[in-house]
């Protein structure tokens, strides 16, 4: 077990989540001599790269998750919120994705292409350090818990401004996440449920009462949901409006959206980390083709592809070998899986759902697909996800097996099943074609729909699917998050599948009031269990995110909770 940590610690070295000092004092913080860390700093290789890119070099296989269940170590420093910022400050970058963000309000809002970008413009209390495994001062420099775990008072920095200019105050705090706890359009209410009460007794103090001691409560005011916007600003614009306008504290400010082409982000001068941002700004570009999108960076019509499954892994070698290109491979928390609707028909036959499970080959998917850059999933939660169950059985490959259940089911001799996928992703075909082949061989006969990306979100908001390809990351890092999405029918009908077991519910919620560690492992692992037998997601596998940029655009860096962090980015040359 102790070796696994040591080459966990490696691996966060290696993707530039450590430094070499901070990984010798977590290594002597778990009890290795000397001798071993020398041998384990000398298997890393030299100092580590300002930008974790395995394009030049780099680990031979790079990392492809945050092990959340092995670190942090107890008695070992935490990491510095912010690595110092080098670099020129001034210049411009035009990145293409190939979908569009549709909602700016972190509080209405509800998908990654609003998550990732708006994380730059928005401040909480409370930040997820860039390791993927502690919680840093945000907004708030500090913060004191109550005896009785009832009462949180966080004390905020001062001098803090929004981009206009004007002060933040704790009163926009308290608005703010009143805000996020109360407004009836968000599906994310479920993280401030346990609010009781928010005071500001002055301008730098804030004073959170809980109705009851909450496990995750510092992880759940860490979330996007719970970002500070200018109260003043919204109450001039109206709130309908924060779904295109935004005004925060954070490194850039939205100066500009044209929707379903470009957004521009420009520098926010009153940011309150001295020296950041570098850049003055940066251009998001939507490509929705991949092979498109190829070119362009490869013809230099944009600087680089962020995204979600934007840049090919059929095409990752290639653009490697390009000498003006750098691939950046960072480690995450990304599942993916396959949405199934549960309501009626087929599969709402667990039967039907336990067989799709068995003949899915995801190494065959992982080997042929994503060429090797990806882990098998057994779960609904991430690989190494706080209290995943690393030692469920999962579904592993049997062909016989999803026979035998198919011949067991409501429709022995097979079925029709449409298969929703985004358009114009190389990438999600790929895996839906090679899922049709798998189906097919137990009765069940595929249709891929491809579907542009404003159909394919209504369509899985409206339950109007059969199944759909999906992922999600961890956007905090307590089960919680995840957990609630998945398993209490209030917030999204359970991920739109329409499948519910009270049994989880009750544990799930349960979970959340329980301190213990070792007890809050047991419900989590029954919840999974659960989950695996009821199958109402087909499992496929954990991937890391992936990007690709010109040399000349450093420090991007890819959080494993999802976001694009750009406040350290700057250009040469």
């Amino acid at each position: 077990m102790y070796e696994h940590w040591l080459r966990t610690l490696q691996q966060h070295l290696a993707a530039g989540h450590l430094t070499r000092r901070q990984f010798v004092q977590r290594a002597t913080a778990l009890g290795f001599s000397a001798a071993a860390i020398s041998t384990a700093l000398a298997g890393c290789g030299g100092a580590q790269p300002t930008n974790p890119t395995p394009a030049t070099g780099g680990p031979a296989t790079p990392p492809i998750r945050i092990e959340q269940n092995v670190t942090p170590t107890p008695g070992a420093p935490a990491p510095s919120p912010t690595p110092a910022a080098t670099g020129q400050t001034g210049g411009s970058v035009n990145l293409a994705r190939g979908t569009d963000s549709d909602n700016l309000d972190p509080v209405t809002q509800d998908g990654n292409v609003n998550i990732w970008v708006f994380m730059n413009v928005y401040d909480q209390l409370v930040t997820v350090a860039d390791n993927g495994l502690d919680l840093m001062p945000g907004l708030a420099e500090k913060w004191d818990v109550s005896d009785d775990g009832r009462t949180y008072t966080f004390h905020l920095r001062t001098g803090v401004k929004f981009y206009d200019g004007t002060p933040l105050k704790a009163s926009d705090v308290k608005w703010s996440i009143e805000r996020a706890k109360t407004t009836a359009e968000s599906i994310w209410t479920f993280t401030l449920d346990q609010v009781k009460e928010i005071s500001a007794p002055d301008d730098q103090t804030v004073v959170i009462t809980l109705t009851e001691p909450w496990a995750p409560f510092l992880s759940d005011i860490s979330m996007f949901n719970s970002s500070i916007i200018s109260q003043a600003f919204a109450e001039k614009v109206g709130v309908e409006k924060l779904v295109e306008q935004t005004m925060g504290s954070g490194p850039f400010h939205v100066q500009e959206w044209k929707k379903g082409e470009s957004m521009v982000l420009v520098r926010n001068p009153n940011y309150w980390e001295q020296g950041l941002p570098k850049l003055d700004q940066i251009t998001l570009t939507v490509i929705p083709d991949s092979n498109s999108r190829i070119l362009q960076v490869k013809g230099g019509a944009v600087d680089g592809i962020i995204g979600q499954n934007d840049v090919p892994f059929s095409q990752v070698n290639d653009l490697k070998s390009d000498p003006n290109l750098q691939v950046l491979i960072f480690p995450s928390t990304w599942n993916n899986f396959i949405v199934l609707n549960t309501r009626e028909g087929p599969l709402s036959d667990v039967k039907v759902r336990q067989a799709l499970n068995y003949a899915t080959d995801k190494q065959t998917l992982i080997t042929a697909v994503l060429f090797g850059i990806g882990e098998p999933s057994n779960s609904f939660m991430p690989n190494g996800a706080l209290y995943w169950n690393k030692d469920q059985s999962g579904y592993p490959y049997d062909l016989e097996k999803a026979k035998q259940l198919m011949t067991e089911s409501s429709v022995p001799n097979g079925f029709k099943l449409e298969f929703q996928i985004l358009a114009g992703n190389q990438q999600q075909l790929q895996i839906a074609t090679a899922i049709k082949d798998m189906w097919g061989k137990i009765g069940v006969d595929v249709d891929i729909v491809q579907l542009e990306q404003g159909v394919f979100t209504d369509n899985y908001r409206r339950n109007q699917f059969q199944a759909r390809l999906a992922g999600w990351t961890n956007d905090i890092i307590d089960p919680d998050e995840l957990v609630s999405y998945a398993i209490l029918p209030e917030q999204t009908e359970n991920y739109h599948t329409g499948w519910v077991n009270q049994e989880a519910v009750d544990l799930a919620r349960r979970a959340r009031t329980t301190l213990d560690p070792e007890q809050r492992r047991q419900l989590y692992y029954r919840i999974q269990e659960i989950h695996m037998n009821d199958a109402p997601f087909v499992y496929l596998f954990t991937i890391p995110y992936v990007d690709v940029l010109h040399k000349r655009v450093r420090d991007f860096f890819h959080h494993p909770m999802g976001q694009w962090v750009f406040k350290r980015m700057y250009v040469t040359g």
